[in-house]
C-alpha cells in the first residue's frame, strides 16, 4: 500500500473509531477547547457545543419579562458566545446581566463583543457553576440547552446516559440555582437531558410556564438512575423559586 492510500485509510479509521467530540476537535478551535476541558478532567463540563443565536427562545424571554418587569439581576448560565446575554438586554433594558461560561475562548469572544459596544451593566466571567455567586442575588436564571450532552445524539435510543452525563451533577446545579435565586425569582431550564421535577430541589420550585410537551429526539430524557425515560415528553420550562 502506498503512502497516499495508507494515509487515506488512517483518516477513514480515525473517523470511525474516534468519539464524536474528538472528531469535532479536529475541525474547529472552539471544539478543541472543549476537548481540552474534557481531557483535563473538568467535572463541571456539561454542554460541549456553543451553538447559539440571537433571540432563540422568545416565548421564554417574553414570559420572564412579563412576570418580572422590574428584574434587576439576570444570569445567563452557559452563555456561549454571548448572544443570549445581548438578547436579554433587548428585553430588560435596565437590568444587570451576567454571562457565565466554562469555555475560556467563549468568554474571550463575549468580552471582545462587549468592548466593541460597551455596556457597564453587562459582565462576562469564566465559570462552570454558580458557587461563587451570592445567595439570593439573582431575579432570573436562564439555563437553556446547557444541561445536556450532544454526544447522546450520536447514540439514538441509547438506554443509559451515565457513561456520558450524570444526574447528580444536574441535581447539584439545580440545588445551587435555588440558592442563588431570590424568592419569587424565575429559573428557565430547557433542552436538558434531565427533568427538574426529578431533582430533590424540585420542592423549592413551582412550574410557571409549561410549553407543549413533545418529544425532542435531539435531547433525549433520562431519569435519576440514568435510564432512558419511557415518556420523552416534558414541557415544564420556567419555574418560580418559592
Amino acid at each position: 500500500m502506498n503512502h497516499n492510500r495508507l494515509g487515506g485509510a488512517i483518516q477513514r479509521l480515525t473517523r470511525v473509531t474516534m468519539a464524536p467530540w474528538a472528531r469535532r476537535a479536529l475541525r474547529s478551535p472552539e471544539a478543541a477547547g472543549y476537548a481540552l476541558l474534557r481531557l483535563s478532567g473538568e467535572s463541571r463540563l456539561m454542554q460541549d457545543d456553543a451553538t447559539t443565536g440571537l433571540d432563540r427562545y422568545p416565548t421564554i424571554f417574553a414570559f420572564t419579562k412579563a412576570s418580572l418587569p422590574g428584574a434587576q439581576a439576570l444570569l445567563s448560565f452557559g452563555c456561549a458566545t454571548g448572544e443570549e446575554v445581548f438578547t436579554l438586554r433587548r428585553y430588560f433594558s435596565e437590568a444587570h446581566l451576567l454571562g457565565l461560561d466554562i469555555h475560556p475562548g467563549n468568554v474571550a469572544r463575549c468580552r471582545r463583543r462587549l468592548a466593541a459596544a460597551p455596556d457597564p451593566a453587562i459582565v462576562f466571567r469564566r465559570a462552570g457553576d454558580t458557587r461563587a455567586l451570592a445567595t439570593a442575588s439573582m431575579d432570573a436564571i436562564f439555563c437553556l440547552a446547557v444541561m445536556r450532552r450532544g454526544d447522546l445524539n450520536a447514540h439514538p435510543g441509547a438506554p443509559r446516559c451515565d457513561g456520558i452525563l450524570r444526574f447528580d451533577r444536574f441535581a447539584a446545579q439545580i440545588e445551587d440555582f435555588a440558592r442563588v435565586l431570590r424568592p419569587g425569582g424565575l429559573l428557565a431550564v430547557n433542552h436538558s437531558n434531565f427533568r427538574l421535577c426529578d431533582t430533590p430541589a424540585a420542592r423549592l420550585f413551582a412550574p410557571r410556564l409549561v410549553l407543549p410537551a413533545t418529544p425532542d429526539p435531539r435531547t433525549p430524557l433520562f431519569g435519576t438512575d440514568h435510564s432512558r425515560l419511557a415518556d420523552q415528553a416534558y414541557g415544564e420550562t420556567v419555574f418560580e423559586r418559592l
